[in-house]
């Protein structure tokens, strides 16, 4: 059986790519690092000048407004600051720990709560309770609350949700929320869909029994190429693999020893359930974004986050927004959010002051812009609720039904699962090497498991010995 995306996927396909290249987290390439002066120390705190290095994530655009931001109004407000902004290429995790190693790491860099524990053990984030404290504009109470879950961390117990502060969200959504085009469905698929039995006045999400059956409801085929798909992921699989496990009562790793589940039954039969899915729609182009084929009408269903309503023109879709599908009835929905990217300085800055500056002044200048033109939720939760919960600013009425949506979803939103040994980004690293063989039938569902079972738990004892 192929598994292949035809014709005018594999076409939109490649173009997609450069895409979700502002989805996914590059690092320095050759050459892309910098050097620490010469009594190694980080910055330059000695002269009138203070310069703060930010290593930023690999996004042309969002870059080039952060520039020209930081020249109309950060340098107005602080002359004395110069930002270096250091962008990105390759592995942002993997060459920012070789930048540490090297010691030649930025004052503030980028940081996700599925990366941050190598970081943690070895000492390199600065706490940053004591600068919110100091700061007159922005305190961690006017942060959302899955701040604290995402990075606050206990070294002595090594659990998350307690303990000192080591990142701060830059802007937050619930990445794997169900995004749907209203206008490929039937009546009664819509009313399977939008069904609110308990009639608090929110759909109850699908079950995977109910999801399925869409799924295969949903798709047409031209010949041998389909012309609708019926559900492409969006994120990297990976992380919606996880997002079905999470809604089954699972995880894809043990949380005592941190090894691979994928030998046993349980997380084998959620793992099958969705590939079959995945094999159904033709899909191996594993890491790849749909979103422009679902912008065009050609994909009844995705996951995403709210910023895909601006980023590909979504209000001009009938848009629904659903909660994720869950195992069974009895089960809650909990939308994991993979979307609270943060800030976090180097414990060795010798500019620490004026890196905290940037990010104080990045929460509140982005935060109410952001807000304002309702896009992500802001880390700085009022500006979410004057502004993009407020009609008379968020006019869309498709933009306006998806930000009350998403903004329900914020309070049953749990950070993805996080193994210490093995980070999100190896996971994906791991499928992306595997899913297609799989798929192709050049590997056998036995086989699959073993070898992501395999792979994960080579990461993880080799971490663990390393760690000591």
């Amino acid at each position: 059986m192929k598994k292949r995306i035809k014709a005018l996927s594999v076409i939109l396909a490649a173009g997609m790519l450069a895409g979700f290249a502002a989805c996914t987290q590059g690092g320095r390439g050759p050459g892309g690092g910098t050097s620490a002066s010469d009594d190694g120390t980080f910055g330059d705190g000695d002269g009138s000048t203070t310069t703060v290095r930010y290593y930023s994530f690999n996004d042309s655009q969002t870059n080039a407004e952060l520039r020209e931001a930081i020249d109309t109004d950060f340098n107005k407000k602080y002359p004395n600051i110069r930002i270096q902004l250091e962008i990105s290429t390759g592995s942002f995790y993997t060459n920012l720990l070789n930048d540490f190693a090297g010691g030649v790491e930025a004052d503030v860099f980028g940081m996700e709560p599925g990366e941050i524990y190598p970081f943690l053990s070895a000492g390199y984030l600065e706490p940053l309770d004591g600068y919110f404290e100091k700061s007159e504009t922005v305190s961690l109470d006017d942060i959302w609350d899955i701040n604290r879950e995402a990075y606050a961390y206990d070294p002595a117990t090594k659990t998350f949700g307690s303990g000192q502060t080591y990142a701060v969200l830059k802007d937050w959504t619930t990445d794997s929320m169900l995004m749907y085009n209203r206008a490929l469905f039937t009546e009664e698929q819509l009313e399977m869909i939008e069904g609110d039995e308990d009639g608090d006045g929110v759909a109850d999400p699908l079950t995977f029994d109910e999801f399925e059956r869409l799924c295969d409801q949903l798709i047409v085929r031209s010949g041998s190429n389909i012309t609708q798909y019926s559900f492409l992921p969006g994120l990297a699989e990976a992380k919606v693999l996880a997002q079905f496990l999470t809604n089954a009562g699972l995880s894809w790793f043990d949380p005592n020893t941190y090894e691979s589940t994928f030998d046993t039954p349980a997380v084998q039969e959620v793992v099958q359930y969705y590939y079959d899915i995945l094999g159904k729609n033709e899909v191996n182009n594993v890491g790849s974004t749909f979103y422009p084929l679902f912008a065009q009408g050609k994909v009844a269903m995705v996951m995403g986050g709210l910023y895909l309503v601006d980023s590909y023109g979504l209000n001009n879709l009938d848009l629904g927004i659903a909660y994720p599908p869950v195992k069974d009835e009895n089960t809650e929905s909990k939308p994991y959010t993979t979307g609270c990217v943060g800030f976090a300085v180097s414990s060795r800055s010798k500019v620490k002051d004026a890196a905290f500056k940037f990010i104080e002044w990045y929460l509140e200048y982005y935060g109410e812009r952001d807000a304002k033109d309702c896009n992500n939720f802001p880390a700085v939760e009022h500006f979410a609720e004057e502004y993009m919960l407020d009609p008379e600013v968020n006019t869309d009425p498709v933009k306006y039904e998806a930000t009350l949506f998403f903004y329900e979803s914020l309070s049953h939103a749990v950070v993805i699962d996080r193994n210490p040994y093995c980070s999100q980004a190896s996971l994906e690293s791991i499928e992306f090497t595997y899913t297609g063989e799989y798929l192709e039938g050049a590997m056998s569902f036995a086989e699959f498991c073993d070898t992501l079972d395999y792979e994960i738990n080579r990461r993880v004892r080799q971490a663990q010995q390393a760690e000591g």
